[in-house]
């Protein structure tokens, strides 16, 4: 464990000994985010590609009916005008199946955030788990150097020690 990511707690106790037994449950939830996230990033790109679709669309029928509006002044024929006035509802009908479609991938991507969400706090509460755990066994060591100091302390004291007689 990087003594930097350590808690404050534990940094002054030796932690190579420690083992989180949850530390599966961990990483598999770490698993679940990331598998989350990044079906979250694949939503946003999709949705990202029919906006820029519809824009596409957009631009394209507004083109269209800027010169099929100057032609018309130009003495265009009635069968060429139904023709354009088609394309152009065929433009604005494939501009709102779009539309739909990214509608969809709105509500798709506000539930993998959601999941996201969900998933972080999972995480979260494992890792404040382990940092208290992690603390828990810093306390246990230290309890128990603390408990050998004192009995070697006690050792030391209760053995006669010969300079002190000397005195």
């Amino acid at each position: 464990m990087n003594p930097s990511k350590l808690p404050a707690q534990t940094r002054d106790v030796d932690v190579r000994g420690f083992v989180y037994a949850l530390e599966p449950v961990h990483q598999r939830q770490q698993w679940r985010l990331d598998k989350a996230m990044a079906a979250l990033a694949r939503a946003q790109q999709d949705l990202l590609e029919i906006e820029a679709k519809m824009t596409q669309v957009q631009e394209e029928h507004d083109v269209y009916a800027k010169e099929s509006g100057q032609r018309l002044h130009s003495g265009l024929d009635p069968a060429a005008h139904r023709r354009t006035l088609d394309y152009l509802a065929h433009l604005r009908g494939r501009w709102e199946q779009l539309a739909l479609q990214r509608d969809a991938l709105c509500i798709a991507r506000d539930g993998l955030r959601q999941e996201c969400l969900i998933q972080q706090m999972k995480l979260d509460g494992l890792s404040r788990h382990k940092e208290d755990a992690l603390t828990e066994y810093a306390d246990e060591v230290r309890r128990r150097s603390s408990n050998e100091q004192d009995r070697d302390w006690l050792a030391r004291r209760t053995t006669p020690n010969v300079a002190w007689e000397a005195e």
